[in-house]
C-alpha cells in the first residue's frame, strides 16, 4: 500500500494539509483583523520590515553624536587660521608664553581628528613659526608637539 504512494505525492499532499490547516487558524482566530486588512480600515503590518519611531530616534542620536565635519583638511584649515589670529591677539594683549601654551591647547582639544591625521606635523611647524613673529611667545617643535596631549594648566 504504501509503495504506491510516492514521496512526490505524499510532501503535495502534506504540503497541502499544512496550508489549509493554517487557513482555518487564521480565519477562526484572526477573521475581525483580515476583514479590517481587506477592506482597507488596517495596514499589513510586518515586524521585520517596518521602520519604527525607536529606530529613526536611534539613528539620529547616533548621527548627532559625532561632530559635523570628518574632513581633517578642512579642518585644519580651520584651526591653522585660529592658530594665526590667537598669535596674534596673544602678543597685542602681552599674554605670557604659558597663557599663550593654554590657548592653543583649548584650540587643539576642539579638533580631534587633525590629532589623528597626517596634517598634525604641518600644524605643529605653524605653531613654531607663528609663535617666532612673537619674540615673547616662541615656541620650539617639540613644546608645539606635546601641546596636543597636555591638559590647560
Amino acid at each position: 500500500m504504501f509503495t504506491n504512494i510516492s514521496w512526490g505525492s505524499y510532501l503535495t499532499a502534506a504540503g497541502i494539509a499544512i496550508i489549509f490547516w493554517y487557513l482555518v487558524i487564521l480565519f477562526k482566530f484572526h477573521s475581525g483583523d483580515l476583514k479590517k486588512i481587506l477592506s482597507g480600515e488596517k495596514k499589513l503590518q510586518i515586524p521585520f520590515l517596518k521602520k519604527t519611531s525607536k529606530n529613526i530616534k536611534e539613528i539620529k542620536s547616533i548621527s548627532d553624536s559625532f561632530p559635523k565635519s570628518f574632513d581633517p583638511l578642512q579642518d585644519a584649515e580651520k584651526l591653522s587660521q585660529r592658530i594665526k589670529d590667537a598669535a596674534k591677539e596673544c602678543s597685542e594683549k602681552n599674554l605670557s608664553k604659558q597663557q599663550f601654551e593654554n590657548y592653543l591647547r583649548m584650540l587643539l582639544e576642539e579638533y580631534p581628528f587633525v590629532k589623528i591625521s597626517a596634517l598634525k606635523e604641518n600644524i605643529n611647524q605653524l605653531m613654531v613659526s607663528e609663535s617666532q613673529l612673537h619674540p615673547n611667545l616662541v615656541l620650539s617643535l617639540s613644546e608645539a608637539d606635546s601641546l596636543w596631549e597636555g591638559s590647560v594648566f
